[in-house]
């Protein structure tokens, strides 16, 4: 079992970390703490309570991923479109190193290897005063038990590499990628990450259905435009889908 009461010492002095063996949600921890302008990270070797994006459950086993949440201020004047996606191209950065390659990312906020799911990532935002107070929660799997039972297909860094995985490490590494990336996506947009991401979209030529009850219709993913926004091409022209919620593919 890692100790991640080490991890402190691997982040810079104006980070507050705080660790847990098992808590509800590392999200909902963070949330629920006063409103300051420190960079918070909260981290757990298990959720009970993991949450996706639309209220959907994330299932994780004690142990087995990096379960993990960070709370990131920005003014409240900088665009938040792509940053989903820039935490997804920091992922990958820091895995190729580990000699992961063929990594994709399924816009706006999964890790895919070989058509399977590596990680997830799911962003909680609220405005405070002259402030946006993001939360970015973070499950990577990294060793679970071959009984695990999840609906959505899925991989972990056990099938792919050979080597253990030292996850506080790999949890230090992860974090300093993420907040590195912040600074540069809060100095300069998505425009920086841009061409990073056409190198690794999942979704870049698939077929796609679009079911809502506004909405109905299929087409061809055409890749993201500088917002971070993805284009569909349909029998009705190209259409920009700001979420996945009604997303499928065919």
């Amino acid at each position: 079992m890692v100790n991640y009461s080490d991890l402190v010492n691997y982040l810079s002095d104006d980070v507050e970390c705080f660790t847990f063996d098992s808590i509800s949600s590392t999200n909902d921890y963070l949330s629920q703490l006063a409103f300051c302008t420190k960079t918070q990270i909260c981290i757990a070797s298990e959720q009970t309570r993991g949450k996706g994006q639309y209220n959907r459950t994330w299932l994780s086993q004690k142990d087995t991923s990096i379960i993990l949440s960070i709370r990131y201020v920005f003014p409240s004047n900088i665009s938040l479109n792509g940053l989903s996606l820039v935490i997804g191209l920091a992922l990958v950065d820091v895995l190729e190193k580990y000699g992961i390659s063929d990594l994709k990312l399924k816009w706006p906020n999964d890790v895919y290897f070989e058509d399977r799911k590596l990680a997830g990532i799911l962003i909680e935002n609220s405005l405070q005063g002259d402030y946006q107070s993001v939360i970015i929660g973070l499950g990577l799997n990294v060793n679970f038990n071959q009984n695990f039972q999840c609906e959505t297909s899925w991989i972990d860094l056990k099938q792919i590499i050979s080597t253990p995985i030292d996850k506080l490490n790999l949890s230090k590494n992860l974090i300093n990628k993420i907040l590195e990336y912040f600074d540069i996506f809060e100095s300069s947009g998505f425009d920086e990450f841009y061409a990073k991401w056409a190198k690794v979209d999942y979704l870049l030529d698939k077929q796609v259905k679009h079911i809502s009850k506004r909405q109905l219709f299929n087409g061809t993913c055409l890749g993201i435009n500088h917002q971070g926004v993805l284009l569909v091409e349909t029998q009705y022209g190209v259409k920009s889908i700001y979420s996945s919620e009604f997303l499928h593919l065919c």
